[in-house]
């Protein structure tokens, strides 16, 4: 077997030499080779031998070339291949999609719309100055300070957050119109490495084009509808039309709209063809997080209002808020009397009274006739309310504030659950009267400076008999509430007397669950959630033996004041008797 493809014949037509003829196919090419053969001798064996192997291995040599060559071509064809793969994925990383680019375009537009009134001032300040020699000959001297007052005075002042707030209903119809032309030129030029991208590429038409024609469409087309739609608020179309009718307007918002597109575009080309090296989205990522923190994400970002005129629902109950003794943590905090629970620190409530004040003095401060002002807790409708329809209170009823609680009437309620409080502290805590007494003292300094009068808080020390009396009372009341607690009259007896004697000493107290006014308020209810329960016989017999103990002192001190006023009567009737 010499090789693949070959044929070895033997001539049978030479007797005394016969020939061995050798045919080789490689690929479309056929050798032929002939020489003689004798039987009988041992040279011409020996030469054919070396003929055959000579022959086969110039025949393998050309073939293993051949595939060699044949692998190089095909290894350089797949390498090739290879590569224009990787460019084309590493070009789609880098180059935005149509949706992509679009997206770029709103929101850049988006960004800048607050700018946009900052040129439009300047040109027409040009646009009045330029016509006219006299005006210009004004304006000699002091274009850097109209240039300084537009970049450091009022270009800052439109991306505060109460007036992006305002403008983004604009920023809004600006972005929807910019990102629809440029999608429009984008599909019709094959994209940004189309063989038609010469409109894009061209910044008189990509650039000032499409700010030309926001300029036109979105003043007269689509702030007046959106603006509706965002904030609620019939007439807008119109009063948009009537605005863009005054002289000038149109040309403004047309050349403003010119101007910046020619500043945007060049800022726009290479995020929209591509960065090498940075995935398309990071410059998406970053456009929507400047929008985020632009329109939204400032702590004084909202819709520009009157100070007071706006409650926010998270601080509705803060205004309606006391400070109490909170007899679980042993602390003084603040208690809310819309959500009947503690809600926090002493820092809430002193900031819940100025959120009240605020309020109440924009609504007694109406120029509006005899009406009050309306505070409400959405931002957008007091907006509404403030500066363009005074009947938004009578067409949302819901969102109206109307039960802020005057500060004397706060104080009231704070002092008479301070001294509720008090009186079940000193049930829980009686070895710490001292801690007790200068939380409560704490408390009745930060009244508001207006009411301060005398200190609400009695002294608790001077408070022994009422506490008695208040311990006999709630040890009856739990032991009455038994399944099985049937009490002896001698103690049942005492609940009247017990109950008038508390309530001479402390009017405002609340003993009971359902003299409640707030939930959780009283001593009972207090004693219950903190877990008191002393309903043992001896604590019973103890605790009726101090009232006994009290009642007695109580009427020999009143033995001892009757006397003391009968001598003073006996001795002004002496005296009356005698200078006669």
């Amino acid at each position: 077997m010499i090789g693949s493809g070959s044929k070895l014949m033997l001539s049978a037509n030479c007797r005394r030499a016969p020939l061995v003829v050798l045919q080789c196919r490689r690929g479309h090419r056929q050798s032929s080779y002939t020489f003689p053969i004798r039987q009988s001798s041992r040279r011409y064996r020996k030469n054919t031998n070396i003929i055959l192997h000579n022959h086969t291995k110039r025949w393998a040599t050309t073939s293993s070339s051949s595939s060699h060559a044949n692998n190089s071509q095909s290894q350089s064809a797949s390498a090739s291949s290879t590569s224009d793969s990787i460019t084309s994925t590493n070009s789609n990383l880098h180059q935005p999609p149509l949706l992509g680019r679009i997206a770029l375009v709103s929101g850049t537009t988006a960004l800048a719309t607050p700018a946009f009134p900052a040129l439009g001032f300047l040109y027409a300040v040009l646009r009045i100055t330029v016509p006219d020699a006299n005006a210009r000959k004004l304006m000699e001297g002091r274009w850097g300070t109209l240039l300084s007052f537009t970049t450091w005075t009022l270009l800052p002042n439109l991306y505060s957050g109460a007036v992006t707030s305002l403008i983004l209903p604009c920023a809004i119809s600006n972005a929807l119109v910019a990102g629809g032309m440029y999608g429009l030129i984008d599909v019709v030029s094959g994209g940004p490495k189309g063989d038609n991208n010469t409109l894009l590429e061209t910044p008189w038409i990509t650039g000032a084009g499409i700010g030309a024609t926001v300029g036109y469409i979105a003043p007269n087309q689509v702030y007046g509808p959106v603006m509706e739609y965002a904030w609620q608020i019939e007439g807008m179309t119109q009063s948009m039309k009537y605005l863009m009718s005054v002289p000038f307007a149109t040309e403004v918002s047309i050349a403003t709209g010119a101007v910046a597109g020619m500043i945007l575009h060049p800022l726009l080309y290479y995020p929209i063809h591509g960065i090498n090296g940075i995935h398309w989205g990071v410059p998406l990522a970053a456009v929507t997080s400047a929008l985020y923190f632009i329109y939204y994400g400032r702590d004084e970002s909202g819709l520009p209002v009157p100070e007071g005129s706006y409650v926010a629902r998270s601080d509705l109950e803060l205004v309606e808020s006391i400070l109490r003794y909170n007899n679980t943590s042993g602390q003084i905090e603040t208690y809310s009397l819309k959500s009947d629970q503690f809600i926090g620190s002493v820092e809430k409530c002193l900031q819940g009274r100025e959120i009240a004040e605020l309020s109440r003095s924009y609504s007694n401060s109406s120029s509006w006739g005899n009406n009050n002002k309306v505070v409400f807790d959405d931002r957008l409708l007091a907006f509404v309310y403030n500066y363009w329809d005074v009947k938004t209170a009578t067409r949302y009823p819901e969102h109206v504030v109307s039960n802020i609680p005057s500060k004397s009437s706060l104080q009231l309620k704070q002092d008479s659950m301070l001294l509720t409080d008090a009186s079940v502290a000193t049930l829980l805590r009686k070895n710490d009267l001292e801690a007790i007494q200068t939380a409560l003292d704490d408390a009745d300094d930060k009244k508001s400076s207006d009411i301060k009068q005398q200190s609400s808080v009695a002294d608790l020390k001077s408070q022994t008999e009422v506490n008695i009396a208040l311990e006999l009372l709630m040890l009856i009341r739990q032991a009455s509430k038994e399944e099985d607690g049937v009490l002896p009259k001698q103690y049942t007896d005492e609940i009247p007397k017990l109950e008038k004697y508390i309530r001479r000493k402390i009017p405002t107290i609340v003993l009971y669950t359902n003299d409640e006014e707030c939930k959780g308020e009283s001593v009972e209810s207090q004693l219950r959630n903190c877990d008191w329960k002393r309903r043992r016989k001896e604590d019973l017999s103890s605790a009726l033996e101090q009232w006994h103990h009290v009642q007695e002192e109580s009427y020999k001190s009143w033995r001892k004041k009757a006397l003391l006023a009968s001598s003073v009567v006996l001795s002004i009737g002496c005296s009356l008797l005698l200078s006669r």
